[in-house]
């Protein structure tokens, strides 16, 4: 298996056992340190831009690593999607952004819901590693964390050693006070509802029984097909007598852009995914695909 893990195509959840995920690694140094010292074990890395994707998948080939693994996604998903219940053995998180408006608050690494997740993929005794400059993003971790009733945990401000982050380089030598909390997992999380998205296995073209169409009534708005699913249409464009359309759906959080395709056949069109959009297939993708022709029929009566 190469280090990169296009989680589109690879069959879920993945069967790794006992390993180590970092999330948001950055440059990789941190990863790539503990990989070369533990070769023996599997490293599990998650972010969200290809820039440091692109660094540690180079440092991998430079280093001859083959434990270390990467995908380009969001870790909330990364973990619904990709990691079996009870297969993780430590998480951690160096750094993470703090949010530190009260409006941003669901989007720092450590909510309820994040810590609900990661907790379901740990093994028993298995822990979540974090260390964090600001005392006031470890208390919102602690008080989230208390809510779940299923770790125990550890404050300490470590005499860090290697291997370091080059933030954790640059604070040491300031003489900046690091935290670190470790969070232990001594029980299932207590239940709560979480979101989830369903693949389907195919999504299958839908058919519009119409002869002529007004592409203006779905260019550049955004719709709203059920709680939580919402879909935004952009620029078409038109050869002969097919057209393709850029959208962005956003599903339970979950964004995917893809582009429409709708096709002229004889007396009505297609309405499919571009064989060029890799896409992940959900019921929002399929669910997507019949608003369109929907509003497309009304539209058009």
């Amino acid at each position: 298996m190469k280090n990169y893990i296009n989680y589109r195509k690879v069959s879920k959840p993945l069967k790794f056992e006992n390993f180590t995920v970092e999330i948001g690694f950055g440059s990789g140094d941190y990863l790539i340190q503990l990989a070369k010292e533990n070769r023996d074990e599997t490293f599990f890395g998650i972010e969200k831009s290809w820039i440091p994707i692109n660094k540690l998948l180079k440092k991998c080939e430079r280093e001859n690593l083959k434990n270390i693994f990467c995908t380009k996604l969001d870790a909330y998903w990364a973990f619904q999607f990709l990691f079996r219940d009870k297969s993780v053995k430590r998480i951690i998180i160096n750094y993470p952004d703090p949010w530190f408006k009260e409006s941003h608050k669901e989007k720092r690494l450590t909510t309820r819901e994040n810590l609900y997740i990661y907790g379901k993929k740990l093994i028993h005794g298995g822990a979540i590693k974090i260390r964090t400059d600001d005392y006031l993003f470890l208390n919102f971790t602690l008080e989230e964390c208390r809510i779940l009733e299923s770790f125990s945990w550890k404050i300490q401000t470590p005499q860090v050693e290697r291997p370091l982050t080059k933030y954790e380089k640059k604070w040491i030598s300031m003489g900046k006070t690091i935290w670190e909390l470790i969070l232990i997992k001594e029980r299932e999380p207590k239940p709560m509802d979480t979101r989830k998205i369903r693949e389907v296995t195919a999504l299958f073209p839908v058919k519009v029984d119409i002869e002529n169409l007004c592409i203006e009534e779905i260019c550049h708005r955004e719709f709203k097909i059920e709680e939580s699913l919402y879909l935004k249409c952009f620029s078409a464009w038109k050869r002969d007598n097919d057209y393709a359309l850029e959208a962005l759906l956003s599903e339970k959080g979950y964004l995917q852009a893809f582009l429409v395709t709708i096709k002229k056949k004889d007396g009505y069109f297609i309405i499919d995914v571009s064989k060029f959009s890799e896409i992940l297939k959900t019921e929002g993708i399929k669910k997507s695909l019949d608003f369109l022709a929907k509003i497309l029929r009304k539209e058009n009566q």
